[in-house]
């Protein structure tokens, strides 16, 4: 108990380490988390670097998820106990404890975990996400459709329970991200519809490009449009604010 205890809390402040955050800044001295998405994530690493940021940042971020599970197996721990250490690891980079509470929003560490723990559910992530990408040219919706399926297909392989449950959590946690963001107010208005395309499009509106390029958050920020209903660069009838994001 002590040491998967001690591999939990450790995998925790491992998943916290924001490597997107780390290489903006080393390489152009700005802080990831005004930039693009504002998320702390190899995706919108490539609004300051370019693609091979992505390509870079993603690779070490699933090796970040699958190294705790490596030492759980080392340490010959029950596959209970290396989904544990996973959860722990995506709960860090998620929240990270070096940004506020900010953080990525760990599709890549869930393909460390499955990497480490599940490769034929992999697999199967990456077809889905590859295949529903190409035919829609939508990263977000395929990603998080595989991401749901995951329990799934543990179930229909025979996958042992704590595989099953721990994918079904996983799954709650990336949503959960979607959701809460990096701590991002919601509109006073049209809050459901918000709600929806971070859930559904990892992002408050349809508009990707407006989205990317909205007003950098500060102290003093101005209100920035959190709705595709506004008549700003979001466009529709409705004007629909929120504070900018911190």
């Amino acid at each position: 108990m002590a040491i998967t205890s001690l591999l939990t809390l450790s995998a925790y402040f491992f998943g916290s380490i924001p490597t997107a955050y780390l290489l903006v800044w080393a390489l152009r001295r700005k802080d990831i988390r005004t930039l693009g998405s504002r998320s702390v994530s190899a995706s919108n690493a490539k609004e300051a670097l370019g693609r091979w940021a992505t390509a870079v940042i993603g690779v070490t971020d699933i090796l970040k998820g699958a190294a705790p599970i490596w030492a759980a197996q080392y340490l010959d721990r029950s596959l209970a106990e290396q989904m544990t250490v996973g959860l722990a690891v995506l709960a860090g980079h998620n929240w990270s404890v070096f940004m506020s509470f900010r953080g990525g929003r760990g599709l890549t560490i869930v393909g460390g975990v499955l990497l480490a723990a599940a490769r034929m559910e992999l697999l199967l992530f990456i077809i889905i996400g590859v295949f529903g990408f190409a035919f829609t040219g939508s990263v977000p919706i395929w990603l998080g459709l595989s991401a749901v399926l995951l329990p799934f297909w543990s179930f229909a392989l025979g996958s042992e329970a704590p595989l099953i449950w721990g994918n079904g959590i996983m799954v709650a946690l990336v949503a959960l991200k979607r959701l809460v963001g990096n701590w991002d107010p919601l509109p006073q208005r049209g809050r459901v519809r918000v709600l929806l395309n971070r859930l559904v499009l990892d992002r408050d509106t349809k508009d990707r490009e407006a989205w990317l390029h909205r007003e950098p958050p500060g102290e003093a920020a101005p209100p920035t449009l959190a709705s595709e209903f506004g008549s700003g660069p979001y466009g529709g009838p409705d004007e629909v604010w929120s504070q900018g994001d911190p």
